[in-house]
């Protein structure tokens, strides 16, 4: 099978024009540089994938009350809701409910210590999809992390390598230097130029495509006590009866 040029040029136009952005911010304070590079990625990859699909940006937390501070961009797989402020961007994200989080860094050669203890953080997270049917094997119990570099150094053989060499606890799952296109993955998948970017895509799409339906337990994030009984209905909530899901928070 012949490579498809049309997808060659329409991907090496992208990791044109991501990187046209990036160096056009780079005169930028540094809050500004981060947000702009955040916000261009997050909003390309909104675009690329369907509409129900959200990328956000905040923080993590599980239903053991751990969380993961300040995340560049998380991907919701659509069942659970996130909590943002009103009128603001900044979302709180339920694990349960995350598909993959995101770090980007102008330099991922620079600054990978950076990249170790986000990974950290989040990889520490537990999560419970409360799955009803996946496609292919079940989706791990940690969120999977990618870290993203407008620039750095190294072949998809030395990403892979570098990966293997960081502890697994803080090692992202792939990598990707939008510059030159490389990419890896821990496992040894790798691409360059045009093609890096849309193995990043393809793992991405992977990620999503393996939960087809779940419904993770709201209710393990509460403590709860029932008021007092419901009307009778046909309808319940996942993980509970409408007496408890609508119940008196206990408060400290």
């Amino acid at each position: 099978m012949s490579t498809n040029k049309y997808l060659e040029q329409r991907l090496a136009g992208i990791q044109q024009a991501l990187m046209a952005h990036h160096m056009g911010g780079l005169s930028m304070p540094s809050a500004s540089k981060g947000n702009e590079r955040e916000t261009f990625v997050r909003d390309f990859l909104q675009a690329l994938f369907p509409a129900h699909r959200r990328f956000g940006q905040g923080a993590i937390t599980d239903s053991l009350g751990q969380i993961s501070g300040q995340v560049d961009i998380v991907l919701e797989f659509g069942h659970a809701p996130s909590f943002p402020m009103p009128n603001g961007d900044e979302r709180l994200f339920l694990a349960d409910a995350v598909a993959m989080a995101i770090e980007v860094k102008s330099d991922l050669t620079s600054q990978w210590s950076q990249v170790r203890e986000t990974t950290k953080k989040i990889k520490a997270l537990q999560r419970n999809l409360g799955l009803i049917m996946s496609l292919g094997d079940d989706p791990p119990a940690r969120i999977p992390c990618l870290a993203i570099g407008y620039k750095g150094r190294g072949t998809p053989e030395e990403l892979t390598a570098r990966l293997l060499a960081t502890p697994e606890d803080q090692r992202p799952d792939a990598v990707l230097i939008i510059e030159s296109g490389a990419a890896a993955t821990f496992d040894g998948a790798g691409g360059q130029g045009p093609w890096g970017l849309y193995l990043i895509c393809t793992l991405i799409n992977a990620c999503l495509s393996q939960v087809a339906y779940a419904a993770p337990n709201l209710l393990s994030y509460v403590d709860v006590m029932p008021l007092h009984p419901m009307p009778t209905t046909s309808i319940a909530p996942p993980g509970g009866s409408w007496g408890a899901l609508t119940g008196k928070l206990q408060t400290p």
